[in-house]
């Protein structure tokens, strides 16, 4: 699949530095060179709870005058709608209106992004956004909306690696020993993903060019479970996946992790290493936020941005957070905008050095 790629050299760094990362990991791919852009500032979750007292919010103008509407582009009980949903939560009490939650599953959430994109921009219909939306940018040939201006990017909420994981009794000992046995049989060690073209098929990839190796792709797209049972019964050696659905199995002592794809080691796994420990640069930061329709009034973003900072501030709500693999952090609209544009353009670096396009 590939011969083995230069990466930069890797340096120290905190999980902040994601936009920056995505720009040189989108640089170290074999075609044009990224756009440059601002970094984003470390205020992740800086603004005290105790900033925005419940209403304060509100009281600078009629809005909100009614519930606010929070779509989810995935099933109720999945990973993006558990944190959308303690998030909302939260969010309610500083704007002085409840956000009701509502799933709009299809399409793996482009039904739920094109509904928000024709939103009238009024402030009360918004859009939990997660990281499948920039991979679905950089690999279908066409979507319904424009993928950055089609939205009012509001604020993230939080971002978390992808985890490569084997069976608890896996012969494959590490992260080395996987990339060994893979040189030596290429083509016998196969991973499951949600789909092809998804971010975890893209890393899948992305590894295999890096370490020179040919791993077989083999998706299941009706769900993570069918992939875990077949991790488990050992027809398939790898998964690729998000914390939500690896963490909660390895410490059933059903999986073991042999890597994980951000820029420092995960604070939930703090023994497993990271794939740029391997390949220098190999690092993708997954991310979920709040978008609201174009045209959107400042000043309402303005609003909604400081609602989701005091919102994930508080501790009981970090905690939610981290229990579900998500580290909490907040940006601003321009910041999160150029996030998912790098988000984008790295995705749509590696679909296109391994020739990956769908319809």
């Amino acid at each position: 699949m590939g011969s083995s790629q230069r990466f930069p050299e890797r340096s120290a760094m905190t999980i902040h530095d994601a936009r920056r990362r995505l720009i040189a990991a989108a640089a170290s791919l074999p075609l044009a060179a990224p756009r440059a852009s601002r970094w984003m500032t470390p205020a992740a979750i800086a603004l005290p709870a105790a900033a925005i007292a419940p209403g304060a919010v509100a009281q600078s103008s009629g809005w909100p005058n009614r519930p606010v509407r929070l779509l989810v582009g995935s099933p109720a009980g999945s990973g993006t709608d558990l944190v959308a949903r303690a998030v909302a939560a939260r969010m309610g009490e500083p704007l002085g209106q409840p956000l009701v939650t509502e799933n709009r599953m299809g399409a793996g959430g482009q039904i739920a992004t094109e509904v928000i994109s024709k939103a009238a921009p009024d402030g009360y219909m918004l859009l939990a956004l997660s990281s499948a939306h920039a991979s679905q940018a950089a690999t279908l040939k066409s979507l319904p909306y424009d993928p950055i201006d089609g939205l009012r990017w509001v604020s993230t909420v939080g971002v978390y690696p992808l985890i490569i994981a084997t069976a608890a009794d896996s012969p494959i000992r590490d992260l080395d020993d996987l990339i060994r046995r893979a040189r030596q049989s290429p083509g016998s060690i196969s991973y499951s993903t949600s789909g092809i073209g998804s971010a975890l098929h893209l890393i899948g990839e992305w590894l295999g060019a890096a370490t020179g190796t040919q791993l077989t792709h083999v998706p299941y797209p009706a769900g993570g479970g069918f992939g875990y049972t077949d991790l488990v019964a050992g027809r398939i050696q790898l998964m690729i996946n998000i914390p939500g659905l690896i963490v909660p199995n390895i410490r059933a002592g059903k999986l073991r992790a042999l890597a994980v794809s951000s820029p420092k080691r995960y604070d939930v796994l703090p023994d497993v290493p990271t794939l740029s420990e391997i390949a220098p640069g190999l690092e993708i930061i997954s991310w979920l936020g709040i978008v609201a329709p174009p045209a959107s009034p400042p000043d309402i973003v303005t609003k909604i941005n400081a609602a989701v900072r005091g919102a994930i501030a508080q501790p009981e709500l970090q905690e939610q957070l981290r229990k579900a693999g998500v580290t909490p952090q907040a940006n601003s609209p321009d910041e999160f905008r150029a996030l998912v544009a790098e988000s984008i353009d790295l995705y749509r670096k590696i679909a296109r050095s391994r020739g990956i396009e769908l319809q």
